[in-house]
């Protein structure tokens, strides 16, 4: 099975590209929402957020405080690499699960769609590395208009990723998502081929 990964910084447009390659039939494997998951659900997770940040950290709803999390994960280089040691271990492992689980099911082609495929290594899993860059300007408008957040905001977030010029390095294929959706589908059917290339 060739397994790819979708990958750039946020507000790049991954999500859309998934969408497009969902639509073709691909099963795409999405580590935010296994990430919520887990952060919701898992007791050992829970325990460890709330011995390194206090019970703030999770609401009376029992659900993880995203809002304050967040502050602290981008005001702070430590804390975030702190978060990202205590979650990214089990999100990788919940990953490789499905992909055991698709490969049983005989699929040819399948992708992970992640913000920190480069920073929590998870490429080395991978047979190929997919970066969707987008130019500055159109992310914060994205990004304001989806999310909510403040330029302030979004910067913070922006900078606590790996630079876009260095996921581009680092890239087997880039897709420029600069235009409009149409054109987007357009560079996902030339993707698509590309993946189907390598089966």
């Amino acid at each position: 099975m060739i397994l790819f990964g979708v990958t750039g910084g946020i507000g790049s447009g991954k999500t859309a590209v998934c969408n497009f390659l969902k639509e073709k039939k691909i099963p795409i494997i999405e580590a935010d929402p296994l990430a919520r998951d887990l952060t919701n659900h898992s007791p050992e997770i829970r325990q460890t957020l709330v011995a390194e940040f206090g019970k703030d950290v999770y609401l009376d709803s029992g659900n993880l405080n995203k809002d304050l999390l967040s502050q602290l994960v981008f005001s702070d280089a430590a804390t975030r690499e702190r978060v990202n040691q205590i979650i990214h271990p089990p999100v990788f492992k919940a990953i490789q699960d499905r992909v055991n689980q698709l490969k049983q099911e005989n699929q040819s082609l399948a992708g992970v769609e992640a913000a920190l495929i480069f920073e929590s290594k998870m490429e080395r899993i991978l047979n190929a590395v997919i970066v969707v860059a987008a130019p500055m300007k159109k992310r914060i408008e994205w990004i304001k208009s989806r999310d909510g957040f403040s330029q302030e905001e979004i910067l913070k977030r922006i900078n606590s990723q790996m630079p876009l010029e260095e996921k581009i390095k680092r890239a087997d294929y880039v897709i420029d998502n600069d235009h409009a959706l149409s054109d987007l589908a357009e560079k996902v059917d030339e993707l698509y081929n590309w993946l189907s290339s390598k089966i």
